[in-house]
């Protein structure tokens, strides 16, 4: 998720776990820590798919938190005043705090290599988008009121579990919707007689800033079909197919460590095409599929780009594209709402 949503996470488990003994420093110094872990955007900038290798690695991993809060927790309590008993909330408003962080990014279809480096697995479990407003909202509304009710007491504590508890509850809503989901266009695939729909894979993604439009990859055979589908009006949705080329260039530029790095990054969920290069050459354009937009199936928001030889193999240095909305930003927000609660 977005800093500021972990943020407010950390704040919100700083309200309900040790608001009682740290006033206003539990909401303070917990959205600090649920921030921190992404202090690894600092490693994108090493190269052009920096982001891709090194960001939600060790410093999102469940092990980050236990390790460093200790040491953090222990710092803050000596440096403000060193108050007896307040040592063990300070340690677990900076355990807690690191380790909400990557947790909740775990909920998003980025993936959070939740046990780096004992396993570099990322972990997706596609149940909201990086941002959300109405989960913000909630934290958000649980830390004004426990303020008014006054930090330090049952009241604020008690609202501060409790929007916890609501927050958690819609972030599980959000992966029941699109299991769901999935199981549905599954169905509806067999049920159409579709050749090969018991083998389908079936991939589900949220949309930005609600939690009912879905963004569904079908491969069925040789086929990639694209679908907008509202689970709010529980409709068929907006489909779109392409057949992706079968080229031995695009093969080679997959197996370039570079092309690696996507799948990996991207789940598998990938498509490659030969394209002209900037410098008029030819090239191979790997774009991540789980996120993309409307009318343009075959194209995802970002990809990387890796230039051919005469030969067609890999050659010269690969780059990270983003390609620009075919809309204004207005008018992709106006589209997700639509087609997520009127169409």
């Amino acid at each position: 998720m977005e800093p500021v949503t972990q943020g407010l996470l950390g704040a919100a488990f700083g309200q309900a776990l040790c608001g009682k003994d740290l006033g206003r420093r539990a909401l303070t110094w917990g959205a600090f820590a649920g921030m921190l872990p992404d202090v690894d955007v600092l490693l994108n900038f090493t190269g052009p798919l920096g982001e891709f290798q090194h960001h939600r690695g060790f410093t999102h991993s469940i092990w980050f938190g236990p390790l460093l809060g200790p040491l953090l927790g222990w710092l803050a309590w000596r440096y403000t005043g060193r108050e007896p008993g307040r040592l063990r909330a300070w340690i677990v408003l900076f355990v807690v705090g690191l380790l909400t962080h990557p947790l909740l990014d775990a909920f998003t279809s980025y993936g959070t290599r939740l046990l780096t480096p004992l396993s570099e697995h990322r972990f997706a479990w596609d149940g909201v988008a990086i941002v959300d407003p109405a989960y913000s909202l909630i934290l958000a509304a649980g830390l004004a009121i426990g303020i008014r009710c006054g930090l330090r007491s049952p009241a604020s504590r008690t609202v501060g579990w409790a929007a916890l508890a609501l927050s958690t509850a819609y972030l599980g809503y959000g992966t029941l919707l699109n299991e769901r989901l999935e199981d549905r266009v599954r169905a509806d695939l067999q049920a159409s007689g579709v050749t090969g729909a018991a083998e389908a894979d079936v991939r589900a993604y949220p949309t930005l800033l609600q939690l009912f439009l879905r963004r569904v990859v079908v491969r069925v055979g040789d086929e990639v079909r694209i679908g907008w589908v509202s689970t709010w009006r529980n409709n068929g949705g907006h489909w779109e197919s392409f057949r992706p080329a079968d080229d031995p260039r695009i093969r080679a530029a997959r197996a370039t460590p570079e092309g690696r790095l996507l799948e990996w990054f991207a789940d598998g969920v990938t498509v490659g095409r030969v394209a002209d290069g900037r410098d008029g050459g030819p090239c191979v354009e790997i774009d991540d599929l789980r996120y993309g937009f409307p009318g343009r199936p075959q194209d995802g928001l970002w990809g990387i780009r890796i230039p051919l030889d005469a030969a067609g193999q890999p050659a010269g240095p690969v780059e990270r594209f983003n390609r620009p909305l075919p809309l204004s930003t207005g008018e992709a927000l106006r589209y997700l709402f639509r087609e997520a609660f009127f169409n």
